[in-house]
């Protein structure tokens, strides 16, 4: 039987899920196109001086059904199995999460609680209204919580990690944000209501050498089954005909290489898919700029602080919403497996977003590092004597921001993209979705288990928009 030839842009692990599962169905011959030296995107892992490091912290875990049954299978011996350890620097105090009540009362002061729960009492009567038919972050929130909690918790986060709340969509706190309002947040804390495995992780999984080692095991596999992974691809081109994409072209190391194409599945951004599909077709020209224009990207600013201390936290991450300090989130890699740092060694990395023009985006490397340190001493976590050295990694656009008017903007452009009878996306950035590895995971096994049973590309298009809808982001 001839196979099917599927080209896939990106190489990140929404592309490689992909190709990966129509990989061991036997039925496609797949080709990966990386512009990047090695696959595995934000979710990779590289060497520095002796240490593997991640590109931010990954956990893996699911409650998708099957997808930690894949990944198991799919890693066997290298998945170390760890109970979540985390927690949350408010009131200049360190919160366990799940939030015990004792605890929570002691570091944020009674008139605080009372405050933040005579509010929401208030709201509950009283709901605040927004002044636009789309609602934002902010108006879901504080019509839950009380414009009080709101401030106090949720409002500083959000602004540090997207933008200006009042101006993002409601979408990302009804994924992100389990507890529908103060009462359900009130009674997990006094222990009436349960944490559930739908709204926090006890346990995830992570590879012994690294997140990456997911990304690699996948691409071994592709590989495995006749695949080819093309990394440093520049130059790319779309060849097609009357909306049928027929050949990719390519630069690999100066070669030009051309691959023939029934299905493209692309994990690039939409608006640089578009306009490689654009110098072909003229006909969209106009609503692309204008759609292009609406789309919103966050860069991932990563300050790694390499210390001479065997370990300096107890947990697997730590969240800071205030203000105060420049990062919104570390991890100590070292927490994550022991294999990956030297003995008497350890490193932390200082995760925080920005907008491309934003300050912290045009400040030196010099400059983030000297603030992280200076940051990470001020919260009680490092001395400066400690530090031996950093590295700043700078991830632009890597996460799609949802502003208010998102949803009609990638709308917009599924609906010229779908005029293609053999185009699918996937991933994070691909689909415009925000989401963590295991979802694109099941993206790629939905595709591929669609394509298998005889559906066509605009029907897995459609069902796969109403799936991602439905994801949950479970810390």
């Amino acid at each position: 039987m001839k196979k099917r030839k599927v080209v896939i842009l990106g190489g990140g692990v929404g592309g490689l899920s992909a190709g990966w599962m129509l990989a061991r169905t036997g039925q496609y011959e797949i080709t990966v196109i990386e512009k990047a030296s090695v696959t595995g995107g934000a979710c990779g892992t590289f060497e520095h001086e002796g240490f593997l490091l991640d590109y931010g912290p990954h956990k893996f875990y699911s409650v998708i059904p099957g997808i930690v049954d894949e990944l198991k299978e799919l890693m066997g011996e290298e998945f170390l199995r760890h109970e979540k350890k985390n927690s949350i620097f408010m009131f200049n105090s360190f919160l366990e999460y799940p939030i015990r009540m004792t605890d929570l009362i002691f570091k944020m002061g009674f008139k605080n609680m009372a405050e933040c729960g005579l509010n929401a009492l208030a709201t509950f009567f009283k709901k605040e209204k927004g002044g636009s038919t789309l609602q934002s972050y902010e108006t879901y929130l504080v019509n839950r919580f009380g414009r009080r909690l709101y401030e106090l918790v949720f409002e500083p986060l959000a602004d540090k990690v997207w933008g200006d709340p009042s101006t993002l969509s409601s979408d990302i706190a009804s994924t992100r944000i389990p507890a529908k309002s103060f009462l359900d947040v009130f009674l997990k804390i006094i222990g009436i209501r349960a944490e559930t495995e739908l709204t926090d992780a006890k346990y995830f999984y992570y590879p012994r050498r690294g997140f990456g080692r997911i990304a690699e095991r996948m691409e071994e596999e592709i590989i495995s089954r006749g695949g080819q992974i093309y990394t440093n691809a520049k130059g790319i081109r779309i060849k097609n005909t009357d909306l049928n994409i027929s050949e990719v072209q390519f630069k690999v190391n100066d070669y030009l290489k051309k691959v023939n194409c029934d299905l493209l599945i692309s994990t690039i951004p939409i608006d640089s898919l578009v306009t490689l599909l654009e110098a072909e077709n003229e006909y969209f020209r106009n609503d692309v700029k204008r759609l292009g224009s609406n789309l919103q990207y966050r860069t991932a600013l990563l300050v790694y602080v390499f210390l001479n201390q065997e370990t300096v936290t107890n947990q697997h991450w730590i969240f800071f919403p205030g203000r105060d300090v420049i990062f919104s989130r570390i991890f100590e890699q070292k927490k994550m497996s022991e294999e990956m740092c030297a003995q008497n060694k350890t490193v932390l990395c200082c995760d925080f977003t920005d907008n491309e023009e934003g300050i912290l985006c045009n400040q030196s490397d010099e400059q983030l590092s000297r603030k992280c340190i200076s940051d990470l001493e001020k919260v009680g976590i490092i001395k400066k004597s400690w530090v031996e050295g950093s590295l700043i990694k700078r991830l632009p656009r890597l996460y799609p921001r949802y502003n208010l008017s998102y949803k009609s903007t990638i709308h917009g452009f599924y609906d010229l993209l779908k005029k293609y009878e053999n185009l699918l996306l996937t991933g994070r950035i691909g689909f415009y979705n925000y989401n963590n590895s295991d979802h694109c995971i099941d993206m790629g096994r939905f595709i591929a288990t669609k394509l298998e049973n005889g559906s066509k590309p605009d029907m897995i298009w459609t069902e796969l928009e109403q799936r991602v809808a439905n994801y949950k982001i479970v810390d």
